[in-house]
Formats: C-alpha cells, sequence, structure tokens
C-alpha cells in the first residue's frame, strides 16, 4: 500500500474521511448548543414561575422580602425559584447604591470590602445592566465568561419595594451541566473515530479499484517517456478504462516509429545547428523564441550592456535591445522569398544579422530564423585601414604642400633673392626630413606587423640601458630647463634584448615627456623588481607636465593618433611613436602602461621579463640635471 497522499486514490479516501468529520462535528455541536440551550431555558422557566407565584409587593420591605425569600410558612419560595444546589444562586442588590444586601452565592464574601469583586463580576453582566438602565428584566440568553475561566447563565429582574427598588440577580453556573456535556462529547468522539476507521477501510477499497488500473497507465506512461516502448499493458475489462489501456498501448506503438524516424533527423540538424560558427536563432509567431545554438548565445552575452540577452526573451525584446526598429509582422507578411539584413552593435562587437521566413507545408509563413555573423573584425580592419590611409594621405599632403608652394615660388624668381632662397630651401628641407621620419618609420611599422624584424637578442643590462638613454637626451631637457634624474632600486636582473630597440623605446618615452612638459619641469625615471613577482622588471617614467585626458587614453597606442595634434606636428611627431614602442615590448614578451591625469602629468611603465640566473645591477642613484 502506497503512502502518497498526493494521489488520487488517498485524495478519495480523504474525501470519505472528511465526508464523515463534517457530518459527525455539526452534530456535535448542535447537541452542545442544544443542552445549554436547554438547561438556560429550565433556569429561566423555574425563576419565572416563582415569580408568577410570587407574594411580594410595593407594601413589602426589604426585611419581609428577605424572609420571605428564606423561609415562608406557607410555601418555601427559594423551592418556588428551583435554587436546591450550589450551582444555582440568588443576590438582592439596592438599586440605587448597587449595595449588595444578600447573596446565596458561593463565591461571595461579604468581608471583601463589602462584595466589591464579586459586585465587579456582576456589573460585567447584559441582562443586569439592562435592568440597571431600566429595563424590568434581563433575561437574554448570553453566557457570562470571567477572568478565571468561570461560566455562567444569569437572569435579572427588578423589585420596587417601599423601601426602595432592588434588583433581584440569578445565577447558574456552567459546571452544573459539564458532566452532561462531558458524556455527550464522549459519544460523540467515539463516534467520530468509528466512523473515521470505517471511511477510511471502504473508501481505500473503493478508490483502489478506481486508481489501480490509472497507476499502471502512469508507470507505463514514465516508461514510455524514458524511452522504453516494447512493453505493452494487459487488457483487464471492457470498460472505459479497458479501453483507454487499449489506445494506451496503440500509441505507444505508433510513437515508437515515428520517434526513430525524427530522432535521426533531429541528430543530424542539432549537429549542425550546435558546431556552427554563425549564431542561428528562430522565432514561432508570436515572436516566442524557439531555438539558439550556442554561437549566437556567445555572440549576444555582453557583460558591459544595461540589458543583456537571454533565452526567455521574444522577438520583440530582442528588436528592442539591440535597436533593430523591426517588427515581427514586417518580416512575416512580405515577400518571403526576400531576406533583411541588419548590423547590430553589440557591446564591443559588430554582428551582421540576416532575417528570413520559414514556412511550413502550406508554406504558410511559420516563423522567422535569424542567422548572426560576426563582423567586428572584418568591421575593425576596414575602419583601420580607412584611418590607416586618411591618415598617411594627411601627413603627407602637408609636407608635400610646403615643399610644392615654397619650390614654385623660387621658380618664379626668388632665387637671385639668396637669402629668401636659403630661407625656403632650409623650409623644403625640413619638410622632406619630416616625410622621411614618417616613411621610415612607417617601414618598421610594417616590418613588425609583418614579423621581418631581425632581433639582435642578447643578454643586456636595462640599466645601462636607461642610463645611455638619459645621458643622450639630457641636452634637450637642459635646453628646457627640465630637471631630468633616474633612479635604480634594489639588485636589477638582466634581460633578454634587441640593445639598440630597447634604446628606441626608452628615448620616445623620454623625448616624449621632454616635448608634452612645460619648461623647468620634473622627470624622473625609475627602474625596480616588480615586488610582487621578482622575474618582472619595471621602468616608470614620470613627468609632471600637461597630462592625458581620460577619454583618449584607450587610443594612445593607435597608428596616428594625437592627443593634441597640432602641437605633435609642431614638435615633429608622425603620431607612430608609441605604436612602435608597444610592438618592440610585445616582441620582447613585455607590456607597456600608461597612467595620467589632465594637468598633473604622465607615467609611462614598461614591465620587461628578467634573467634570474644572471648578475644585477647594484643599487645606484644618479642626478644628471
Amino acid at each position: 500500500m502506497s503512502f502518497k497522499f498526493k494521489s488520487l486514490q488517498w485524495r478519495l479516501v480523504s474525501i470519505f474521511i472528511m465526508l464523515t468529520i463534517f457530518l459527525i462535528i455539526p452534530v456535535g455541536l448542535f447537541l452542545n448548543i442544544q443542552v445549554e440551550r436547554q438547561n438556560y431555558e429550565s433556569f429561566k422557566t423555574s425563576i419565572e414561575r416563582g415569580f408568577d407565584n410570587w407574594k411580594i409587593n410595593s407594601d413589602s420591605t426589604l426585611k419581609y422580602m428577605l424572609d420571605y425569600l428564606s423561609v415562608n410558612k406557607e410555601r418555601n419560595a427559594i423551592t418556588e425559584f428551583a435554587i436546591l444546589d450550589s450551582y444555582r444562586s440568588y443576590t438582592v442588590i439596592n438599586k440605587s447604591n448597587l449595595n449588595i444586601e444578600y447573596s446565596s452565592d458561593r463565591y461571595y464574601n461579604d468581608g471583601d470590602a463589602g462584595g466589591q469583586l464579586f459586585l465587579n463580576e456582576i456589573l460585567g453582566s447584559r441582562n443586569f445592566l439592562d435592568v440597571l438602565e431600566g429595563a424590568e428584566k434581563g433575561d437574554k440568553n448570553k453566557k457570562v465568561k470571567l477572568n478565571d475561566g468561570r461560566k455562567y447563565f444569569d437572569y435579572a429582574r427588578s423589585v420596587i419595594l417601599t423601601d426602595g427598588e432592588y434588583i433581584l440577580y440569578f445565577r447558574y453556573d456552567s459546571e452544573a451541566w459539564k458532566e452532561t456535556l462531558a458524556g455527550f462529547n464522549r459519544i460523540i468522539l467515539s463516534s467520530l473515530l468509528f466512523s473515521i476507521l470505517i471511511s477510511l477501510v471502504i473508501g481505500y477499497f473503493l478508490s483502489r479499484t478506481i486508481t489501480s488500473p490509472i497507476v499502471k497507465l502512469m508507470h507505463r506512461a514514465r516508461r514510455l517517456a524514458a524511452g522504453e516502448f516494447d512493453h505493452m499493458l494487459e487488457v483487464m475489462s471492457d470498460d472505459e478504462i479497458g479501453q483507454l489501456t487499449m489506445a494506451f498501448n496503440f500509441m505507444a506503438q505508433n510513437l515508437k516509429n515515428t520517434l526513430m524516424e525524427i530522432s535521426s533527423e533531429k541528430n543530424k540538424i542539432e549537429t549542425i545547428f550546435n558546431y556552427m560558427t554563425d549564431g542561428v536563432l528562430a522565432f514561432n509567431l508570436k515572436g516566442e523564441m524557439l531555438h539558439i545554438n550556442p554561437a549566437a548565445r556567445k555572440m549576444l552575452q555582453d557583460k558591459d550592456m544595461d540589458n543583456t540577452f537571454s533565452d526567455s526573451d521574444n522577438f520583440s525584446d530582442f528588436s528592442k535591445k539591440y535597436s533593430l526598429n523591426l517588427q515581427l509582422d514586417e518580416l512575416l507578411y512580405r515577400d518571403v522569398t526576400k531576406r533583411r539584413e541588419i548590423n547590430i552593435n553589440c557591446g564591443e562587437r559588430i554582428l551582421e544579422a540576416r532575417f528570413a521566413v520559414f514556412t511550413g507545408e502550406n508554406k504558410k509563413p511559420e516563423g522567422v530564423i535569424v542567422v548572426l555573423h560576426d563582423i567586428t573584425e572584418q568591421e575593425k580592419l576596414d575602419r583601420m585601414r580607412r584611418e590607416f590611409v586618411a591618415n598617411v594621405s594627411h601627413e603627407l599632403k602637408t609636407p608635400l604642400t610646403s615643399i610644392k608652394s615654397y619650390t614654385e615660388t623660387l621658380l618664379d624668381g626668388d632665387l637671385d633673392d639668396r637669402e629668401t632662397a636659403v630661407k625656403f630651401l632650409g623650409v623644403i628641407n625640413s619638410e622632406a626630413d619630416r616625410m622621411t621620419r614618417l616613411v621610415r618609420d612607417l617601414l618598421q611599422l610594417s616590418s613588425l606587423d609583418n614579423k621581418q624584424v631581425k632581433w639582435n637578442m642578447k643578454e643586456v643590462s636595462i640599466v645601462n640601458i636607461v642610463k645611455s638613454s638619459v645621458n643622450k637626451i639630457k641636452i634637450e631637457a637642459v635646453n628646457k630647463g627640465h630637471e631630468l634624474d633616474y633612479f635604480v632600486t634594489g639588485d636589477i636582473p638582466n634581460i633578454m634584448a634587441d640593445r639598440d630597440r630597447m634604446e628606441q623605446v626608452m628615448l620616445n618615452l623620454l623625448s616624449n615627456a621632454i616635448n608634452y612638459t612645460p619648461e623647468n619641469g620634473k622627470i624622473h625615471v625609475h627602474v625596480e623588481v616588480n615586488p610582487d613577482k621578482d622575474d618582472e622588471i619595471y621602468v616608470k617614467v614620470e613627468d609632471n607636465g600637461m597630462g592625458i585626458p581620460e577619454e583618449d587614453l584607450p587610443r594612445i597606442f593607435e597608428r596616428f593618433y594625437r592627443v593634441d595634434k597640432a602641437r605633435s606636428r609642431e614638435m615633429g611627431g608622425t603620431g607612430l611613436g608609441l605604436s612602435i614602442a608597444k610592438e618592440i615590448i610585445e616582441a620582447h614578451g613585455g607590456k607597456i602602461e600608461i597612467k595620467s591625469k589632465l594637468g598633473i602629468g604622465t607615467t609611462v611603465i614598461v614591465i620587461l621579463p628578467a634573467l634570474k640566473s644572471q648578475e644585477t645591477e647594484k643599487i645606484e642613484f644618479l642626478r644628471t640635471v
């Protein structure tokens, strides 16, 4: 027997049990209410019958009434009100001052401040308050509950005597019928438990006749879902469940044949779909996503975007997130033979999206397929090619224009004026030198790009390279009034490098620091071992010059990129120095970084791999200027 209480069988059993409970419990509640009501009616009737035989009138006094209630020669008045035990009591209260004149209640204590606590209990009665407010009697069937848990019924009636108006207050304690109720409740509880047991047994066997065939079908369905198509269920009857079993067996056989065909085709398609380098997405007519392959998921996920693409997105979300301005209906109900292509900017990627409608057997549109092709590198190369051609053309155009104009001026007759001719020829020579530098730098970059540079790699001292570079350029620093220092901290290992190329890098960095630092500036060069990695050497070139704007830092190593284009050209720069330096440093297995703040200064950090086993330079400090 299974104890899975969520099953249909146990739900049916539970229904039987709940029906039993819902039938017996109301009966028990009704009997409890009726017992209490009957006791109250008996209590009320006995009191009203007593008042019907009442011998007291408005000419009587309080003393006479109390004597009459206690003992009467003709009749016992207490017997008239059926106050025969400790559960029933009466109390006489002066209506004008609420003084308790007499009480037969067992809880009344005359020594307790005149029974004040007892009076407070009486004041909680609605029947008493009704009479106190002017009603002739209070006989509402309302149980009074005290703070200590005691419950009772009460009855109040006003009596007018010659010496004042009084209230007769009767009380009937619930303990009087407590045992009767307890007996009823025990009978009801026993009946309830017995009924539940009978309902459980009958409900179980009745529900089992219904659920047993269903359970077998359920287990068979699970095995069918797991791929077991060969097992057939036995048909046990000709009723609806037996017919359902036959239909299920027939369905299983047909499903087996169909799935074998589908599985073969599905495996072929999934293999192609998952291993495509292009991304593929498919949406149905409602815009819901049907398929997305790993390539598309990778292309569309970008951590830097505020709204990244998720597998739960529909076509509208897809169009909105990537600003396609496309509606699904626009694609579905146009000429299905036509395709549409849109470029998508996805973070740093540029994707070419091709939209095509796929149709069903009746040639009606059933959805849209989106094929994504990553053209980021292609676009980047095209942009770099365009910028490179434009920059080279611009860099060559300026000196050529100057040479052309000055040459034409000389040819027009200024050759006779020697001073003017010499000045013009000097400009022509300067512009020719500028073109020579540009062509030289371009040839060097081309050699680096095409891996045609012949490196003369040797074990060299980076300290000596820095020292030599500082000495070669110190004249330029002196001419601008700069303070040029270099520091060597710690034992610096040697490096494997092409000395000339490395010196070219250092001269370029020092030259930039001098050129872009106002007069009387400070330039410091530090050589030290990385404190976190002893196999890395740091060369830092720091200045307090004009600095570089934060938005220009990511592009500082691009070819022909200048922060201040006019100033760079005035100083004879080609805009290729840092690009060449970066290529050389990376060819040596290192890297170069720039930190700068506008108006504060710039720090260039060259990180090079060290040779651990070689002798190192000693600590030194040299101040050259």
